[in-house]
Protein backbone atom coordinates (compact mmCIF):
# COMPACT_ATOMS: atom_id res chain seq x y z
CA UNK A 1 0.00 0.00 0.00
CA UNK A 2 1.38 3.37 -1.01
CA UNK A 3 2.24 5.95 1.57
CA UNK A 4 0.42 9.29 1.31
CA UNK A 5 2.45 12.04 -0.36
CA UNK A 6 2.45 15.50 1.19
CA UNK A 7 2.25 18.24 -1.44
CA UNK A 8 1.80 22.01 -1.24
CA UNK A 9 -1.85 21.38 -2.19
CA UNK A 10 -2.42 18.83 0.60
CA UNK A 11 -1.87 15.12 1.11
CA UNK A 12 -2.32 12.96 -2.00
CA UNK A 13 -3.07 9.23 -1.96
CA UNK A 14 -3.80 6.72 -4.73
CA UNK A 15 -7.52 7.19 -3.93
CA UNK A 16 -7.37 10.67 -5.49
CA UNK A 17 -6.65 8.99 -8.84
CA UNK A 18 -8.42 5.60 -8.58
CA UNK A 19 -11.19 5.08 -11.15
CA UNK A 20 -14.65 3.93 -10.05
CA UNK A 21 -14.08 0.66 -11.89
CA UNK A 22 -10.86 -0.79 -13.26
CA UNK A 23 -9.34 1.19 -16.10
CA UNK A 24 -6.03 0.43 -17.70
CA UNK A 25 -5.83 3.59 -19.77
CA UNK A 26 -6.32 7.26 -19.04
CA UNK A 27 -5.88 10.39 -21.15
CA UNK A 28 -3.25 12.77 -19.80
CA UNK A 29 -4.24 16.40 -20.27
CA UNK A 30 -1.80 19.17 -21.19
CA UNK A 31 -1.99 20.98 -17.82
CA UNK A 32 -1.20 17.75 -15.97
CA UNK A 33 1.81 17.16 -18.24
CA UNK A 34 2.95 20.77 -17.85
CA UNK A 35 2.91 20.36 -14.07
CA UNK A 36 4.66 16.98 -14.28
CA UNK A 37 7.56 18.33 -16.33
CA UNK A 38 7.84 21.74 -14.63
CA UNK A 39 9.22 21.38 -11.09
CA UNK A 40 8.25 25.02 -10.36
CA UNK A 41 4.55 24.43 -11.03
CA UNK A 42 2.34 24.36 -7.93
CA UNK A 43 0.81 21.02 -9.02
CA UNK A 44 4.15 19.34 -9.79
CA UNK A 45 4.16 17.31 -6.57
CA UNK A 46 0.64 16.02 -7.26
CA UNK A 47 1.56 14.95 -10.81
CA UNK A 48 4.75 13.28 -9.53
CA UNK A 49 2.76 11.49 -6.83
CA UNK A 50 0.46 10.02 -9.51
CA UNK A 51 3.43 8.77 -11.53
CA UNK A 52 4.88 7.20 -8.38
CA UNK A 53 1.59 5.44 -7.64
CA UNK A 54 1.52 4.06 -11.20
CA UNK A 55 5.19 3.01 -11.07
CA UNK A 56 4.66 1.20 -7.76
CA UNK A 57 1.58 -0.65 -9.03
CA UNK A 58 -0.87 1.11 -6.70
CA UNK A 59 -3.04 2.23 -9.62
CA UNK A 60 -4.29 0.12 -12.56
CA UNK A 61 -3.18 2.41 -15.40
CA UNK A 62 -0.90 0.80 -17.98
CA UNK A 63 -1.46 3.26 -20.84
CA UNK A 64 -1.23 7.02 -20.54
CA UNK A 65 -2.85 8.30 -23.73
CA UNK A 66 -1.84 11.56 -25.42
CA UNK A 67 -2.68 12.99 -28.83
CA UNK A 68 -1.12 15.56 -31.14
CA UNK A 69 -3.08 18.46 -29.63
CA UNK A 70 -2.14 17.49 -26.06
CA UNK A 71 1.53 17.17 -26.98
CA UNK A 72 1.49 20.48 -28.85
CA UNK A 73 -0.11 22.41 -26.00
CA UNK A 74 2.06 20.86 -23.26
CA UNK A 75 5.35 21.24 -25.18
CA UNK A 76 4.58 24.83 -26.21
CA UNK A 77 3.57 25.84 -22.70
CA UNK A 78 6.69 24.19 -21.25
CA UNK A 79 8.92 25.99 -23.77
CA UNK A 80 7.33 29.41 -23.24
CA UNK A 81 6.54 29.34 -19.52
CA UNK A 82 9.22 27.01 -18.11
CA UNK A 83 12.20 26.28 -20.35
CA UNK A 84 13.24 24.57 -23.54
CA UNK A 85 15.00 21.99 -21.38
CA UNK A 86 11.65 21.10 -19.72
CA UNK A 87 9.96 20.85 -23.13
CA UNK A 88 12.76 18.65 -24.47
CA UNK A 89 12.58 16.38 -21.42
CA UNK A 90 8.84 15.99 -21.98
CA UNK A 91 9.20 15.15 -25.68
CA UNK A 92 12.08 12.74 -25.01
CA UNK A 93 10.05 10.96 -22.34
CA UNK A 94 7.16 10.51 -24.78
CA UNK A 95 9.55 8.98 -27.32
CA UNK A 96 11.32 6.65 -24.89
CA UNK A 97 8.59 5.58 -22.48
CA UNK A 98 6.44 2.51 -23.05
CA UNK A 99 3.82 3.91 -20.66
CA UNK A 100 2.73 6.78 -22.92
CA UNK A 101 0.57 5.86 -25.92
CA UNK A 102 0.28 8.36 -28.77
CA UNK A 103 -3.08 8.37 -30.58
CA UNK A 104 -3.49 10.70 -33.58
CA UNK A 105 -6.65 12.76 -33.93
CA UNK A 106 -8.48 11.73 -37.10
CA UNK A 107 -10.20 14.11 -39.48
CA UNK A 108 -13.60 12.83 -38.30
CA UNK A 109 -12.75 13.54 -34.65
CA UNK A 110 -11.48 17.01 -35.60
CA UNK A 111 -14.65 17.80 -37.56
CA UNK A 112 -16.93 16.52 -34.77
CA UNK A 113 -15.04 18.63 -32.23
CA UNK A 114 -15.27 21.67 -34.51
CA UNK A 115 -19.03 21.27 -34.88
CA UNK A 116 -19.50 20.98 -31.11
CA UNK A 117 -17.16 23.93 -30.46
CA UNK A 118 -19.22 26.13 -32.79
CA UNK A 119 -22.51 24.87 -31.33
CA UNK A 120 -21.63 25.21 -27.61
CA UNK A 121 -20.93 28.94 -27.63
CA UNK A 122 -21.59 29.43 -23.90
CA UNK A 123 -18.80 27.12 -22.75
CA UNK A 124 -15.49 28.79 -21.94
CA UNK A 125 -13.38 25.81 -23.01
CA UNK A 126 -10.66 25.97 -25.65
CA UNK A 127 -10.89 24.31 -29.03
CA UNK A 128 -8.18 21.93 -27.81
CA UNK A 129 -10.44 20.93 -24.89
CA UNK A 130 -13.21 20.07 -27.36
CA UNK A 131 -10.82 18.03 -29.49
CA UNK A 132 -9.55 16.11 -26.47
CA UNK A 133 -13.07 15.39 -25.16
CA UNK A 134 -14.27 14.29 -28.61
CA UNK A 135 -11.18 12.11 -29.07
CA UNK A 136 -11.77 10.51 -25.67
CA UNK A 137 -15.31 9.63 -26.73
CA UNK A 138 -14.00 8.15 -29.98
CA UNK A 139 -11.38 6.08 -28.10
CA UNK A 140 -13.95 5.09 -25.44
CA UNK A 141 -11.78 6.46 -22.64
CA UNK A 142 -13.70 8.34 -19.99
CA UNK A 143 -10.98 9.39 -17.50
CA UNK A 144 -8.57 12.30 -17.93
CA UNK A 145 -5.73 13.51 -15.72
CA UNK A 146 -6.16 17.26 -15.65
CA UNK A 147 -6.27 20.36 -13.49
CA UNK A 148 -8.50 22.09 -16.05
CA UNK A 149 -12.02 22.48 -14.71
CA UNK A 150 -13.48 22.92 -18.24
CA UNK A 151 -13.55 19.14 -18.63
CA UNK A 152 -16.24 18.91 -15.94
CA UNK A 153 -18.74 20.12 -18.56
CA UNK A 154 -17.93 17.22 -20.90
CA UNK A 155 -19.01 13.63 -20.36
CA UNK A 156 -15.65 12.63 -18.84
CA UNK A 157 -14.31 11.94 -15.37
CA UNK A 158 -11.49 14.21 -14.26
CA UNK A 159 -8.65 12.96 -12.08
CA UNK A 160 -7.39 13.64 -9.53
CA UNK A 161 -10.74 13.78 -7.80
CA UNK A 162 -11.18 17.23 -6.31
CA UNK A 163 -12.60 17.43 -2.81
Amino acid sequence: MAEPVDTPMGTVTPEHFRPGHVRHQVVVGPKFLYALFNPRDQMHAVSRAFMGFVRDGDLPYRRLVVNDHIVDEAATRLKKQASMRNATSFLTTLDESTLYQFESVTGDVFNDAKATFVEWTDLNASFTDFIIATHMDHLEIDHILTYDRHYNTFDVTTLPYQE
